[in-house]
Formats: structure tokens, C-alpha cells, sequence
């Protein structure tokens, strides 16, 4: 080994270097090394007294004599950024990795940030992350703060400085519900919104000592709003508390944190929002849209936003065209490819750009992504003519999985389906009349952990948790309220106690929407177009598929059928609302009907599978009792199609079993194509469900795979706001 060489510094040498080191505190490990070597230091006993090894100590001597100052300075690997914004890392690991993974491992997180597994963990560390799925931060500034449960008040910048306004509420008493997350593809998406808004905010300069009076006026007005629990400014770019001759004093009450030079004012608000969206979902859609409304402006310095009220109803979004993000304009092909494959079954590269559009780069690109990820597998050589044989791609079934689970006034059901429709796992269990809320909530979670103990691969995939439920309900919250046919149910919650137990995604959904969502995700190519689903069960309701996406409703509530039914029948109290319709709950309608005609059976659980079996044996009473209740639900039938225009209506639920169905479907599909105006123009196909009996549970299932997987685009002026 050569040699090092000697250094003989002159006091400019050695003030130049102390000044260097100053600069910046991970420089004064390499000064002190140059000052050991031209004091004349061993190489060994400079690693010893600095805590670093030998070759250390040898390279930054080598280059600092081949070079000066220039020599010290980190040469970080190809492709790694020089310097690590801290701030981003932690936004990027509180938005989540694309599905089907839940959280970031710190392998992978490093390896899509282009930074070393080390760097990514004494960044974890120093702000207190334990792993990628984060609830907490402390952001590491003079003095640290702690968040997690974080508003965002308001935000001041000019010129190179910036001032973030915020609050941390106490704790929720205890005893009440943890708010659900909101969904990784709304964390994701405001992630990808708010770096493209803040492209725009970035370009505004101007003179900070003019903008100054500006912060005092939002620090005055937001100190006077919250003295409890009180606000915090975090400072960046030297900004302070404006002197008294500059618009001040600031208000009392605002405790001052100043931000390091490695954790940049644009990536900590994008800290602060997804800490909202884990623990604030319901009030951070009005802010996130407010905030990235005022990015965009891109108005002249200062830039000055300031949190609109708890509670206030936010501003309509613009009417003018907006672009749409990078991200999820990416995520969006990403979802087409697989969208196309599962219609298809299997499909080469080729043939998914063809359907799609795409670039066959493009292509080339999200299918080697998807087959790294083992989302997608190649299936064996189709023979071709010439060029290169196409390989067909297709879905793993292993590569994902969800629990659905339909909870009815007599039963829950409840399934396991992996990412193709498969049935992994099927349970259930009868309820006793007059269940509790509180017991059945105990079951359904006893049920979904049996599942996941039965099977590591569910364990391993489970995306999240499906709950079909008659309605009405608030599907936002996921609160049933006051459901038909279960006695002392008011206002349960259903979403935030289960997720909270199985530590996954919760999404709540109307049973017939739940229906509709499962015949679209397991027919694959048989029904890739709109259509509605007649769902008869203890009730009957109906979903729909509306240009290429499940229609639910502002609330969630849309399909209510039973009403639709009793004003195409007249049938209307005093008052002029809709009045009960007896064939609107077709399971009791026709067991009521075959029992006044003299049909008699054992008091059992069977008993409507007895009549279905009645009717299949061409028994005329229980034949006659069917097609009474079908004539009128076809009714409310005819009503759906000649309302929406479509030209299929689905027909399935418990109340339609295999022996039966031709019953319902021949006075649905009679009605249907002869009543509407516009029957001349349109052929009504009345087809039987896929899924029958179970599609509900299925259905639930499948709506945590719509809402991963399902392409869809956001704009700039969605980004911000909750999914509907």
C-alpha cells in the first residue's frame, strides 16, 4: 500500500476547513481527519479517537490531498441523490407502496428512493418511525415535536423561507372509536397531487422583508383561534417570529421550531397530510382540497393559506378542464394492464397493447414491473408465425387475497377469494333473532381470523376486509342505520371496530352494490359493460355499473328498488310517500303466498329451499307463488332499465336459486322488453347471476379488489378529496 502523504497546512488552509466544517455537521468527521493528518496523527489513532475505521480515515486523506476541499465532499453511488431530503422519505413511507403490498419494508422503500438501506434507517430512526406503516412521527427540528393526530392551520412562504402552521389535539377520550385511515390509494394520490401543486407554488418569489407583515397578520389570526391546545410554527430557511417593526409581535401561544437543513418545508407538509389522512380522514378532505387549490394559484409572494373551519362544506371545484397527476396517471395504466388481462383471461404483450393503447414500451415496462412483483405470471409459448412467439400473461391467484362477508337478518357468510374469483374459504353462521350489534360484530371478527389462522397465503396476501349490509347506511363511515328486519339497531358503527380488531382495510357497501361489484370483478369478459343487478334476498335491491365504474350514490345509498317498486304500483301513504310492497322482500312474499294456497311444510330453516324444491317439481302453487312476486318486482324492473338505458339487467341473490331462476327471469324479461318507451330501440338481456346465492359475500370481496385494482383517473381538483 502506497504510502499516505503528509500535510503541512497554513493557518488560511486550516481556517478554510474549520469554516467548511461549520457549514454543515456531517463535514466534522472529514475535517478533523485532514487536521489529525497534518498534526501528524497515525492513521490508526485518528480512526480510533474519531469512532471511524482505517480505510476511512486513508480515503478522505488520499482525496483531500489529491484534491482540497473538493476531494471531501460525498460522492454518492450511481443513481443515489447527494443529498437526502428527509422530509420526502417520511411522506413516501406514511403514502404506501402500490398494492398488492400494505406497507413499506425498508429494503424496498430504499430501493424506490434510490438511497442506501442505511441511509433509510437512521432517517427512521431520527424521526422516531418504527417501521413502513408509521402512525407517529417526531419531526426533528429545535426543539423536536411530536405528531400524531396533527391539523394543519396554515402555511406562509417567501423567497427561501417558510413558516407551517399547526396543532396536535389531545388524545380522543376514552372508549371512542379510532378513526379509519383513509385508503392507501388516497394517500398515494395526495402524495403525487401535492408534489405536481407544488411545482407551481415553488416558481412564486419575491422580497421576504415585504412579506413579513403577511405572517404576522396568519400568525395573529390562527394564535387567536387555537390558544387551546395551542399552535406550533415550524420555521424554515431562518424565518422567526416577525419583529415588532415588521408586522409583530406574534401572537402569544405560538411555540417556535426551527427545521434542519435536511428537511425541506414542501415534503414536511406532505408529512403533516398523510398524518391527517391516517388519523383526521373525515375533516382532511376540506383541507387537502383548500391547501392544494392555493398551491396551484401559484399567486405572486408571499404565498398565504390559511385552514378553512372544521366542519365548513368545501369550495365546488372549478368547471375549467384540469390536467391529471403523473401519478396517477401511471398508477392508472398500471391498472389498466391488469384490468385488461383479467377481462381477457390471458393476453401477450402484443395483444395488451392493441386493447389498451399503450406503447408497446409502455407495455414492456408495467408488465416487467408486474412480473417482478409476482402479480402476473407468464403462461407457456402460444405458436406463432414468425418474429418472436408471444408469450401470454396472466393473473396469480396467489398473488392477492380478500375477505368478503354479507351479514343478513338471519346468517353471516363469509368468504375468502383470491385475486381470480377463487373461493378459498367459505363460512356460516345462523343468527338468533333479535342479535346484537356488539355479538355480531364479535362473530364477524372471530369468523375473519379463523380464516386467516386456516391459511398462511391469506395471511400473507390479505388486502383488506369486504362488508355487504342492507341499507341504509353511510358508507363513508361505514355506519348502518336502522336496517330493515334487525330489531334495536340504530346508528352502528361497522368499519372502525373491525378494522380496528383485524389491524386491515374495512370497506362497507350495500349489499346490492356489493353484488354488482362481484358479477363485474368474477364475470371478467361477460360483463364488461353497464348493467344493473336486481339483488332479491330478505329484501330486494338493485346496484349498477355505469361507464365503467360502480354507481353508489352521494351517501352510498343508491338502488333503494322496494320504493321504486311501490310507485310504479300505486302504492303510497296518505301522506304520498312510498308505501311497503310486501313482494319486496320475496322470500317471505312467496312463502306467505304458497302457504295462503294450502302448501304447508315444516317450520325450519328449509323451508324456502323446500319451495324452491315445490316449484322445481312443478308443484302449481309454489309455481303460482313465484311468478306472483316476480310480476311485481318486474315492475321496478322495468322502471331501472327505462330510467338508466341500459341494456342488462343481472338478476341473483339468495331469492333466486338455480331451481327457480327461470321463473323470475321469464316475467322480468317479459316486462322489461315490453313496457318501456323506448322498447323498439332496445333489447333488455335478463340474465342469471354468476355468483347466485353467495354474491354478496363474493361481492364484498371483490369491492377491496375494485377499489386496488380498478383503473381510474383523478384529477388535480380530486385529488385532495375522500372517495366516493
Amino acid at each position: 500500500m502506497p504510502d499516505l502523504p503528509e500535510f503541512s497546512l497554513t493557518r488560511a488552509q486550516q481556517e478554510a476547513l474549520r469554516r467548511w466544517s461549520r457549514e454543515r455537521p456531517d463535514r466534522d468527521v472529514r475535517a478533523r481527519i485532514i487536521l489529525d493528518a497534518a498534526a501528524g496523527v497515525s492513521v490508526s489513532d485518528s480512526a480510533r479517537t474519531l469512532g471511524v475505521s482505517r480505510p476511512t480515515v486513508s480515503s478522505w486523506r488520499s482525496r483531500y490531498a489529491a484534491q482540497g476541499l473538493g476531494g471531501l465532499e460525498h460522492r454518492p453511488r450511481s443513481g443515489r441523490p447527494p443529498r437526502i431530503d428527509e422530509a420526502d422519505v417520511i411522506a413516501s413511507t406514511l403514502a404506501g407502496p402500490p398494492p398488492p403490498r400494505r406497507a413499506w419494508s425498508a429494503r424496498a422503500l430504499a430501493d424506490h428512493l434510490g438511497i442506501s438501506h442505511t441511509a433509510l434507517g437512521a432517517v427512521w430512526r431520527r424521526w422516531g418511525v418504527a417501521g413502513g406503516d408509521a402512525a407517529a412521527v417526531t419531526l426533528p427540528t429545535a426543539p423536536p415535536l411530536p405528531l400524531r393526530r396533527p391539523r394543519l392551520l396554515g402555511l406562509w412562504r417567501a423567497a427561501d423561507a417558510a413558516v407551517i402552521l399547526l396543532a396536535e389535539p389531545p388524545e380522543p377520550a376514552a372508549g371512542a372509536l379510532p378513526a379509519v385511515p383513509a385508503p392507501a390509494e388516497e394517500r398515494r394520490a395526495l402524495n403525487g397531487a401535492l408534489n405536481a401543486a407544488l411545482g407551481t407554488a415553488l416558481t412564486a418569489e419575491g422580497p421576504r422583508a415585504e412579506a413579513l407583515p403577511a405572517l404576522a397578520e396568519l400568525l395573529a389570526e390562527v394564535g387567536a383561534a387555537h390558544r387551546a391546545p395551542g399552535v406550533h410554527a415550524v420555521a424554515f430557511g431562518g424565518a422567526g417570529a416577525p419583529a415588532e417593526d415588521e408586522g409583530g409581535p406574534a401572537a402569544a401561544g405560538v411555540a417556535w421550531h426551527t427545521a434542519p437543513e435536511f428537511m425541506s418545508w414542501p415534503a414536511t407538509l406532505g408529512v403533516v397530510c398523510q398524518l391527517q389522512l391516517r388519523h383526521r380522514p373525515a375533516a382532511a378532505a376540506a383541507t387537502h382540497g383548500s391547501l392544494l387549490d392555493a398551491l396551484r394559484a401559484g399567486q405572486a409572494a408571499p404565498l398565504v393559506w390559511r385552514c378553512p373551519a372544521e366542519g365548513a362544506a368545501p369550495e365546488p371545484p372549478a368547471r375549467t378542464p384540469r390536467a391529471f397527476d403523473q401519478l396517477a396517471l401511471g398508477s392508472f395504466n398500471e391498472k389498466l394492464v391488469i384490468e385488461s388481462i383479467r377481462e381477457a383471461g390471458s393476453l401477450s404483450r402484443v395483444e395488451i397493447a392493441q386493447r389498451t393503447g399503450l406503447t408497446p414500451q409502455a407495455v414492456s415496462r408495467i408488465t416487467r414491473n408486474l412480473l417482478t412483483s409476482a402479480f402476473l405470471v407468464e403462461d407457456s409459448v402460444l405458436p406463432g408465425g414468425k418474429g418472436k412467439p408471444r408469450v401470454p400473461l396472466r393473473l396469480r391467484a396467489d398473488a392477492a387475497c380478500a375477505i368478503g362477508i354479507h351479514l343478513d337478518p338471519e346468517m353471516i357468510t363469509q368468504v375468502v377469494v383470491d385475486l381470480c374469483g377463487g373461493v378459498l374459504d367459505q363460512r356460516v353462521l345462523p343468527l338468533h333473532e333479535g342479535a346484537d350489534p356488539a355479538s355480531v360484530i364479535d362473530s364477524m371478527t372471530r369468523m375473519a381470523r379463523e380464516a386467516v389462522a386456516a391459511s398462511r397465503a391469506v395471511s400473507d396476501t390479505l388486502l383488506g376486509v369486504g362488508i355487504a349490509v342492507p341499507g341504509p347506511l353511510d358508507a363513508g363511515a361505514g355506519v348502518l342505520y336502522d336496517p330493515p328486519l334487525f330489531s334495536g339497531w340504530h346508528d352502528v358503527p361497522l368499519r372502525a371496530p373491525l378494522a380496528e380488531r383485524l389491524g386491515v382495510p374495512v370497506t362497507v357497501e350495500k349489499d346490492a352494490t356489493a353484488a354488482a361489484i362481484g358479477e363485474r370483478w368474477i364475470g371478467a369478459a361477460a360483463r364488461t359493460g353497464d348493467f344493473v343487478y336486481l339483488y332479491l334476498g330478505a329484501g330486494a335491491g338493485a346496484g349498477a355499473f355505469l361507464n365503467g365504474d360502480v354507481y353508489r350514490g352521494r351517501t352510498g345509498n343508491a338502488g333503494e328498488f322496494g320504493e321504486l317498486c311501490a310507485f310504479a304500483l300505486g302504492h303510497v301513504t296518505p301522506e304520498g310517500g312510498p308505501g311497503r310492497v310486501p313482494e319486496c322482500a320475496p322470500m317471505s312474499s312467496a312463502l306467505d303466498k304458497a302457504a295462503a294456497a294450502g302448501l304447508t311444510w315444516p317450520q325450519a330453516p328449509g323451508a324456502y329451499e323446500s319451495l324452491c324444491a315445490a316449484a322445481a317439481a312443478g308443484d302449481a302453487r309454489a309455481v303460482r307463488a313465484f311468478r306472483e312476486v316476480a310480476r311485481v318486482v318486474a315492475r321496478g324492473a322495468t322502471g331501472v332499465t327505462d330510467l338508466l338505458d341500459t341494456t342488462l339487467l343481472i338478476v341473483g341473490g339468495p331469492a333466486v336459486p338455480a331451481p327457480v331462476a327461470g321463473l323470475f327471469l321469464s316475467e322480468i324479461s317479459a316486462a322489461v322488453n315490453r313496457y318501456p318507451l323506448a322498447s323498439r330501440l332496445r333489447r333488455v338481456h335478463v340474465e342469471h347471476s354468476l355468483l347466485n346465492e353467495s354474491a354478496a359475500a363474493v361481492g364484498a370481496a371483490s369491492g377491496v379488489f375494485h377499489a386496488s385494482f380498478a383503473p381510474r383517473l383523478r384529477t388535480h381538483a380530486r385529488a385532495g378529496a375522500r372517495a366516493t
